[in-house]
């Protein structure tokens, strides 16, 4: 199945599989890619019962996708790039990310946030550590998943009304355009570009 199929399929929780990927290619931190019940790009959540939502309360949206593994399961750098946070989730702005969890900053420049893996490897990636794609940074806890998030700053600039929905991007839609390389960001900047020129052109 092709990364461009995963979107639509992958909101509404529904298990997606993606093709196998390639050593330092662009990939999924979990292969296969199977999203959890409840853990969809900005899926709402109105009770405990359909996750957490950190210290926000109830109702929430979901910044990122829950990529399901069973306790033990790798997790993998989704891009080559640098390890730049570790933590424990404990402290501000990372409360409800535990036991531990990850930022990588990839070659995109996009901050990849890995949350909920097991303090006990944590050694596999520390910061300053330059990881390729595929390179094992963790596994999953007892929560039998990690929580992706793609952000365009490690930390949103919450004080100038910044939020993680602002900052962050659907990881699915980064995957795609992520594997399409040089051909994608032709086609973003070039769909931007015409989006902005129809505005000017109705105005």
């Amino acid at each position: 199945m092709s990364y461009a199929r995963l979107r639509s399929r992958a909101l509404g929780g529904t298990p997606v599989a993606t093709d196998a990927p390639t050593p330092g290619d662009p990939q999924p931190p979990i292969y296969p890619l199977v999203v959890g019940d409840h853990g969809g790009w900005l899926e709402v959540r109105s009770s405990a019962a359909d996750g957490a939502c950190g210290v926000h309360g109830y109702p929430c949206r979901h910044p990122g996708i829950d990529v399901a593994g069973v306790a033990g399961t790798p997790v993998m750098a989704p891009e080559d790039g640098v390890v730049v946070s570790v933590g424990d989730g404990a402290s501000a702005p990372f409360v409800g990310y535990g036991p531990w969890f990850a930022i990588l900053q990839g070659a995109s420049g996009k901050f990849h946030f890995l949350g909920h893996l097991d303090p006990m490897t944590q050694l596999m990636a520390t910061v300053g550590q330059v990881v390729s794609a595929g390179d094992q940074v963790g596994t999953t806890s007892s929560a039998n998943h990690t929580h992706w998030e793609v952000r365009d700053k490690m930390v949103p600039d919450f004080a100038a009304g910044e939020d993680n929905f602002s900052n962050n991007s659907d990881p699915i839609g980064w995957l795609t355009f992520a594997k399409l390389g040089d051909l994608g960001s032709i086609l973003l900047v070039g769909g931007a570009t015409l989006f902005l020129w129809l505005l000017w052109r109705r105005s």
